[in-house]
């Protein structure tokens, strides 16, 4: 699979002609003071320190997480598998992580090995996806996140994501229980679903904590 680039003028043209509301959030995202960040595919060699702050930013807040990270990197000098694995499990804890989360982490940095991040940029959104949840503390919604931000997939939406679904909602005037009516919209914005994401994501407070 060759990955396509995320295209945000290509995007715009195809909800112009699709879809009235989406081609208005896009275009209000677009050219906003603080218009949305377009990710960009990150180097293999970061995909570890990707999902370790994933698994570091869970059920806290923004604030916390990017305390206890600062921590982490401090302690560990580079977030890779090796400064991992070489680490006190109760040194690691004290850096603020959760006794789980810590298990989490260093698990998956002995693994690592086995996940074929090389192979990442040619294989299938699920089969990455499947790779990625098998790994501790990694679910699926964390698995999107990284398809979008890590490797700037451009046809990717979650589901599972709280906040891009009540953006949905609000600007379409959906409920909740309109399952096939939501179905059908976000389909319909295929191939350009992760843009879709950011301009509804921008709706709410200008888009996620990038991964």
């Amino acid at each position: 699979m060759l990955t396509i680039p995320i295209d945000t003028a290509e995007a715009l043209k195809y909800f112009k002609k699709t879809d009235e509301i989406m081609y208005s959030l896009l275009y209000t995202s677009l050219n906003a003071k603080s218009p949305i960040a377009v990710p960009k595919p990150k180097a293999v060699d970061d995909y570890f320190g990707t999902i370790l702050t994933s698994i570091i930013s869970q059920q806290i807040s923004t604030k916390a997480a990017d305390a206890v990270r600062g921590r982490v990197l401090d302690f560990l000098g580079e977030f890779t598998p090796e400064t991992v694995m070489k680490s006190d499990f109760d040194d690691l804890k004290a850096c603020g992580l959760s006794g789980q989360k810590t298990k989490y982490i260093k698990h998956n940095a002995e693994v690592w090995h086995t996940v074929p991040t090389s192979d990442f940029a040619s294989m299938t959104d699920a089969e990455v996806i499947t790779e990625l949840t098998k790994l501790y503390g990694i679910g699926r919604w964390t698995a999107e996140m990284f398809l979008m931000f890590c490797l700037a997939r451009p046809d990717v939406f979650s589901y599972g994501d709280l906040v891009l679904m009540n953006a949905l909602y609000k600007q379409y005037n959906f409920k909740p229980h309109y399952v096939r009516k939501v179905r059908e919209t976000v389909n319909t914005w295929s191939p350009h679903q992760t843009t879709a994401s950011l301009a509804l994501w921008y709706t709410i407070d200008n888009g996620p904590v990038l991964l």
